[in-house]
């Protein structure tokens, strides 16, 4: 077998030629396994240097880099919902598809490939978040319809700045171990999001359909090219199916929004719409969260239901058509719930959530608290005074259960860029949800691969099997025990290019700061602590020692969370110095009284991105 050092240099070599460029390649694939995790090897480090200046290889070495086209992972744990796990794997990737998966006496090492180890880890396949929108932030000012803050965000700053922060955003649904992602539905420039994610490494493979073909158009959207238009006539419908099919789209979207009325009113336009996309080869997901609006949605022919059903318990007759029509059926538990933890102001993240989502969008989660009284109505304003517990939804996570045992093809999707559901990370909070309802973890798992897979209409992803095409997750626990282990990623695959996922999420000092902002807001004392070194050391002024260890933080600050339910802290002003971030906060309920008080706190971030040393400064 060839040494590494060879195959990184040929590797190397191969990269330099694709790029077509003289700077030398440092795909995450050159990489190898040392104590305490992953890094560039000192040969690697040299040979890089000295690549940057010889740009092109000889003949003997061209034909060697044609030869190097392998990867293995070996002496993982291979995990496939619906198989028993495979401890000591190899795994054997050509290009962008699995070439063989087995133990080490049924699969040999090419003599062409790089080899990574990666024992100690399972290797799942790629996950699917099969509802999102990309034209949402997650963040407060990204639904005018739903509240409307535009006087505090014009809605063309938002746009702009989610347009602004897409790639930031393919890389968060990688670091999540979702590869690929289901747009059902926005303006017509999703379709600049998928090209933009076809020509990305650094991009999960995306699936779009354009504006939501409905009945109802809300007029908050103050943008030429909107997300959600309305149809009265069907054949305005039809021309508006052809538009969107010749432009490229995957999918076609209808909202079924019904106010006061039945779903009669509107089936002529959805029987429409359904029959010219189906002639077109293309089709077609609805929005139905009532049962009978559901039940006519089926009936016209939809192809997939977007939601579950939310107004009742579905009966037999529905879930047997739902089984002989083939629907697919997302159940999006979490979005609802989302949406009333913001406006009551009792988020309740998942860790990896408050890790992997974006810091400035789950921030702004807690503008509610800091905006003048004059944007919030009398309800929202009783709803952040009250902090009312906001229940999941029993209705919906009933039907679940029933639909899936009854066979129908479930796929998990959390309706993302939502209020308070955030790219990448949301699932965890899905699958959380979706436990709840009494489906097991190879279930819920299956729904996030194999039933992802389906959405997309593929047939080559899902499974870690020959064949596929190489997108997997490479994980720090087995998530068959541990569901949030699907979510403690430490490398994917995506198509066949292995990426480090602190290669995607680069943590400067102040993500790690924001990171504890955000979960000291939301009261959540897993998130706050997630950025603490075990060792950490809290000084008061003048260097006072207060506190030291996580173990400390945690009984101090479980107890004041639960003492101050309104307790709030917003940054006035922030400084970042290397990696000392200097924050002025203006905390809120530091006292029974509710007194507003003044600090200064310096953080100091050590070089894994935890938080060292604190010094506060009153």
């Amino acid at each position: 077998m060839p040494t590494f050092i060879g195959h990184v240099l040929l590797q190397s070599f191969r990269m330099t030629m694709k790029s077509l460029s003289c700077v030398a390649s440092t795909t995450p694939v050159n990489r190898i396994r040392a104590s305490g995790g992953w890094r560039h090897s000192v040969a690697f480090t040299f040979l890089v240097a000295a690549l940057s200046v010889l740009c092109l290889p000889n003949a003997h070495a061209q034909q060697q880099l044609e030869d190097i086209q392998a990867t293995v992972l070996m002496d993982g744990t291979v995990v496939t919902p619906g198989a028993d796990p495979l401890d000591d794997a190899v795994v054997v990737i050509r290009d962008d598809r699995i070439a063989s998966v087995g133990s080490r006496d049924d699969v040999a090492v090419p003599d062409d490939a790089v080899v990574v180890d990666v024992s100690g880890r399972y290797i799942m396949p790629r996950m699917v978040d099969g509802h999102v929108h990309f034209f949402q932030s997650g963040g407060l000012y990204t639904r005018p319809d739903v509240i409307d803050l535009r006087a505090a965000r014009p809605y063309n700053e938002e746009v702009a700045m989610i347009k602004e922060r897409l790639p930031d955003t393919f890389r968060r649904y990688l670091a999540s171990g979702v590869t690929s992602v289901v747009d059902v539905g926005g303006p017509m420039w999703n379709l600049d999001v998928r090209a933009q994610a076809d020509t990305s490494t650094m991009a999960p493979t995306v699936v779009t359909a354009g504006p939501l073909i409905s009945s109802v158009e809300p007029s908050e959207f103050t943008v030429d090219d909107k997300p959600i238009l309305r149809f009265e006539s069907p054949d305005a419908a039809r021309d508006e199916v052809r538009r969107q099919v010749n432009a490229g789209v995957d999918l076609i979207k209808i909202w079924y929004i019904v106010r006061g009325e039945g779903p009669e009113a509107f089936r002529p336009v959805v029987d429409a719409v359904i029959d010219e996309a189906h002639g077109l080869d293309t089709r077609v997901a609805v929005h139905a969260t009532g049962l009978e609006t559901a039940r006519a949605a089926v009936e016209a022919g939809a192809d997939i239901l977007v939601h579950s059903v939310y107004d009742r318990p579905v009966d037999d007759a529905f879930v047997e058509t739902l089984v002989d029509e083939n629907v697919l059926y997302v159940p999006t538990l979490m979005v609802g719930e989302r949406y009333g933890q913001t406006f009551a102001q009792t988020l309740d993240l998942t860790v990896a959530e408050h890790r992997i989502g974006q810091k400035d969008v789950i921030a702004s989660l807690f503008d509610l608290q800091v905006l003048p009284d004059s944007l919030l109505s009398d309800r929202m304003l009783r709803m952040i005074a009250q902090r009312p517990s906001i229940p999941s939804d029993s209705v919906a996570m009933q039907n679940l259960k029933t639909v899936h045992d009854a066979g129908v093809t479930v796929f998990a999707g959390t309706d993302a860029g939502n209020i308070g559901t955030l790219h990448g990370p949301s699932l965890s909070r899905e699958f959380e949800l979706m436990r709840a309802a009494g489906l097991s973890p190879a279930e819920i798992l299956e729904t996030a691969t194999v039933g992802g897979a389906a959405l997309m209409g593929r047939d080559d992803l899902g499974r870690v099997e020959a064949g596929m095409q190489a997108d997997l997750a490479i994980v720090n626990g087995n998530p068959l025990d541990d569901l949030a282990r699907a979510f403690d990623v430490d490398a994917v695959v995506r198509r066949g290019e292995l990426l480090r996922v602190e290669s995607l999420l680069p943590t400067p000092p102040e993500a790690a700061v924001q990171q504890q902002l955000n979960a000291y807001n939301a009261h959540d004392i897993d998130g706050f602590l997630d950025v603490y070194a075990d060792s950490v050391k809290i000084y008061g002024y003048p260097n006072r020692l207060q506190m030291t260890g996580t173990s400390r933080m945690r009984d101090v600050y479980s107890q004041l969370f639960s003492r101050n339910p309104t307790l709030l802290a917003n940054v006035t002003r922030r400084m970042v110095q290397g990696s000392v971030v200097i924050d002025e906060e203006r905390v809120r309920s530091m006292s029974s009284d509710g007194d507003v008080t003044h600090a200064i706190a310096i953080y100091h971030v050590n070089e894994d991105g935890k938080i060292a040393r604190v010094e506060f400064v009153r």
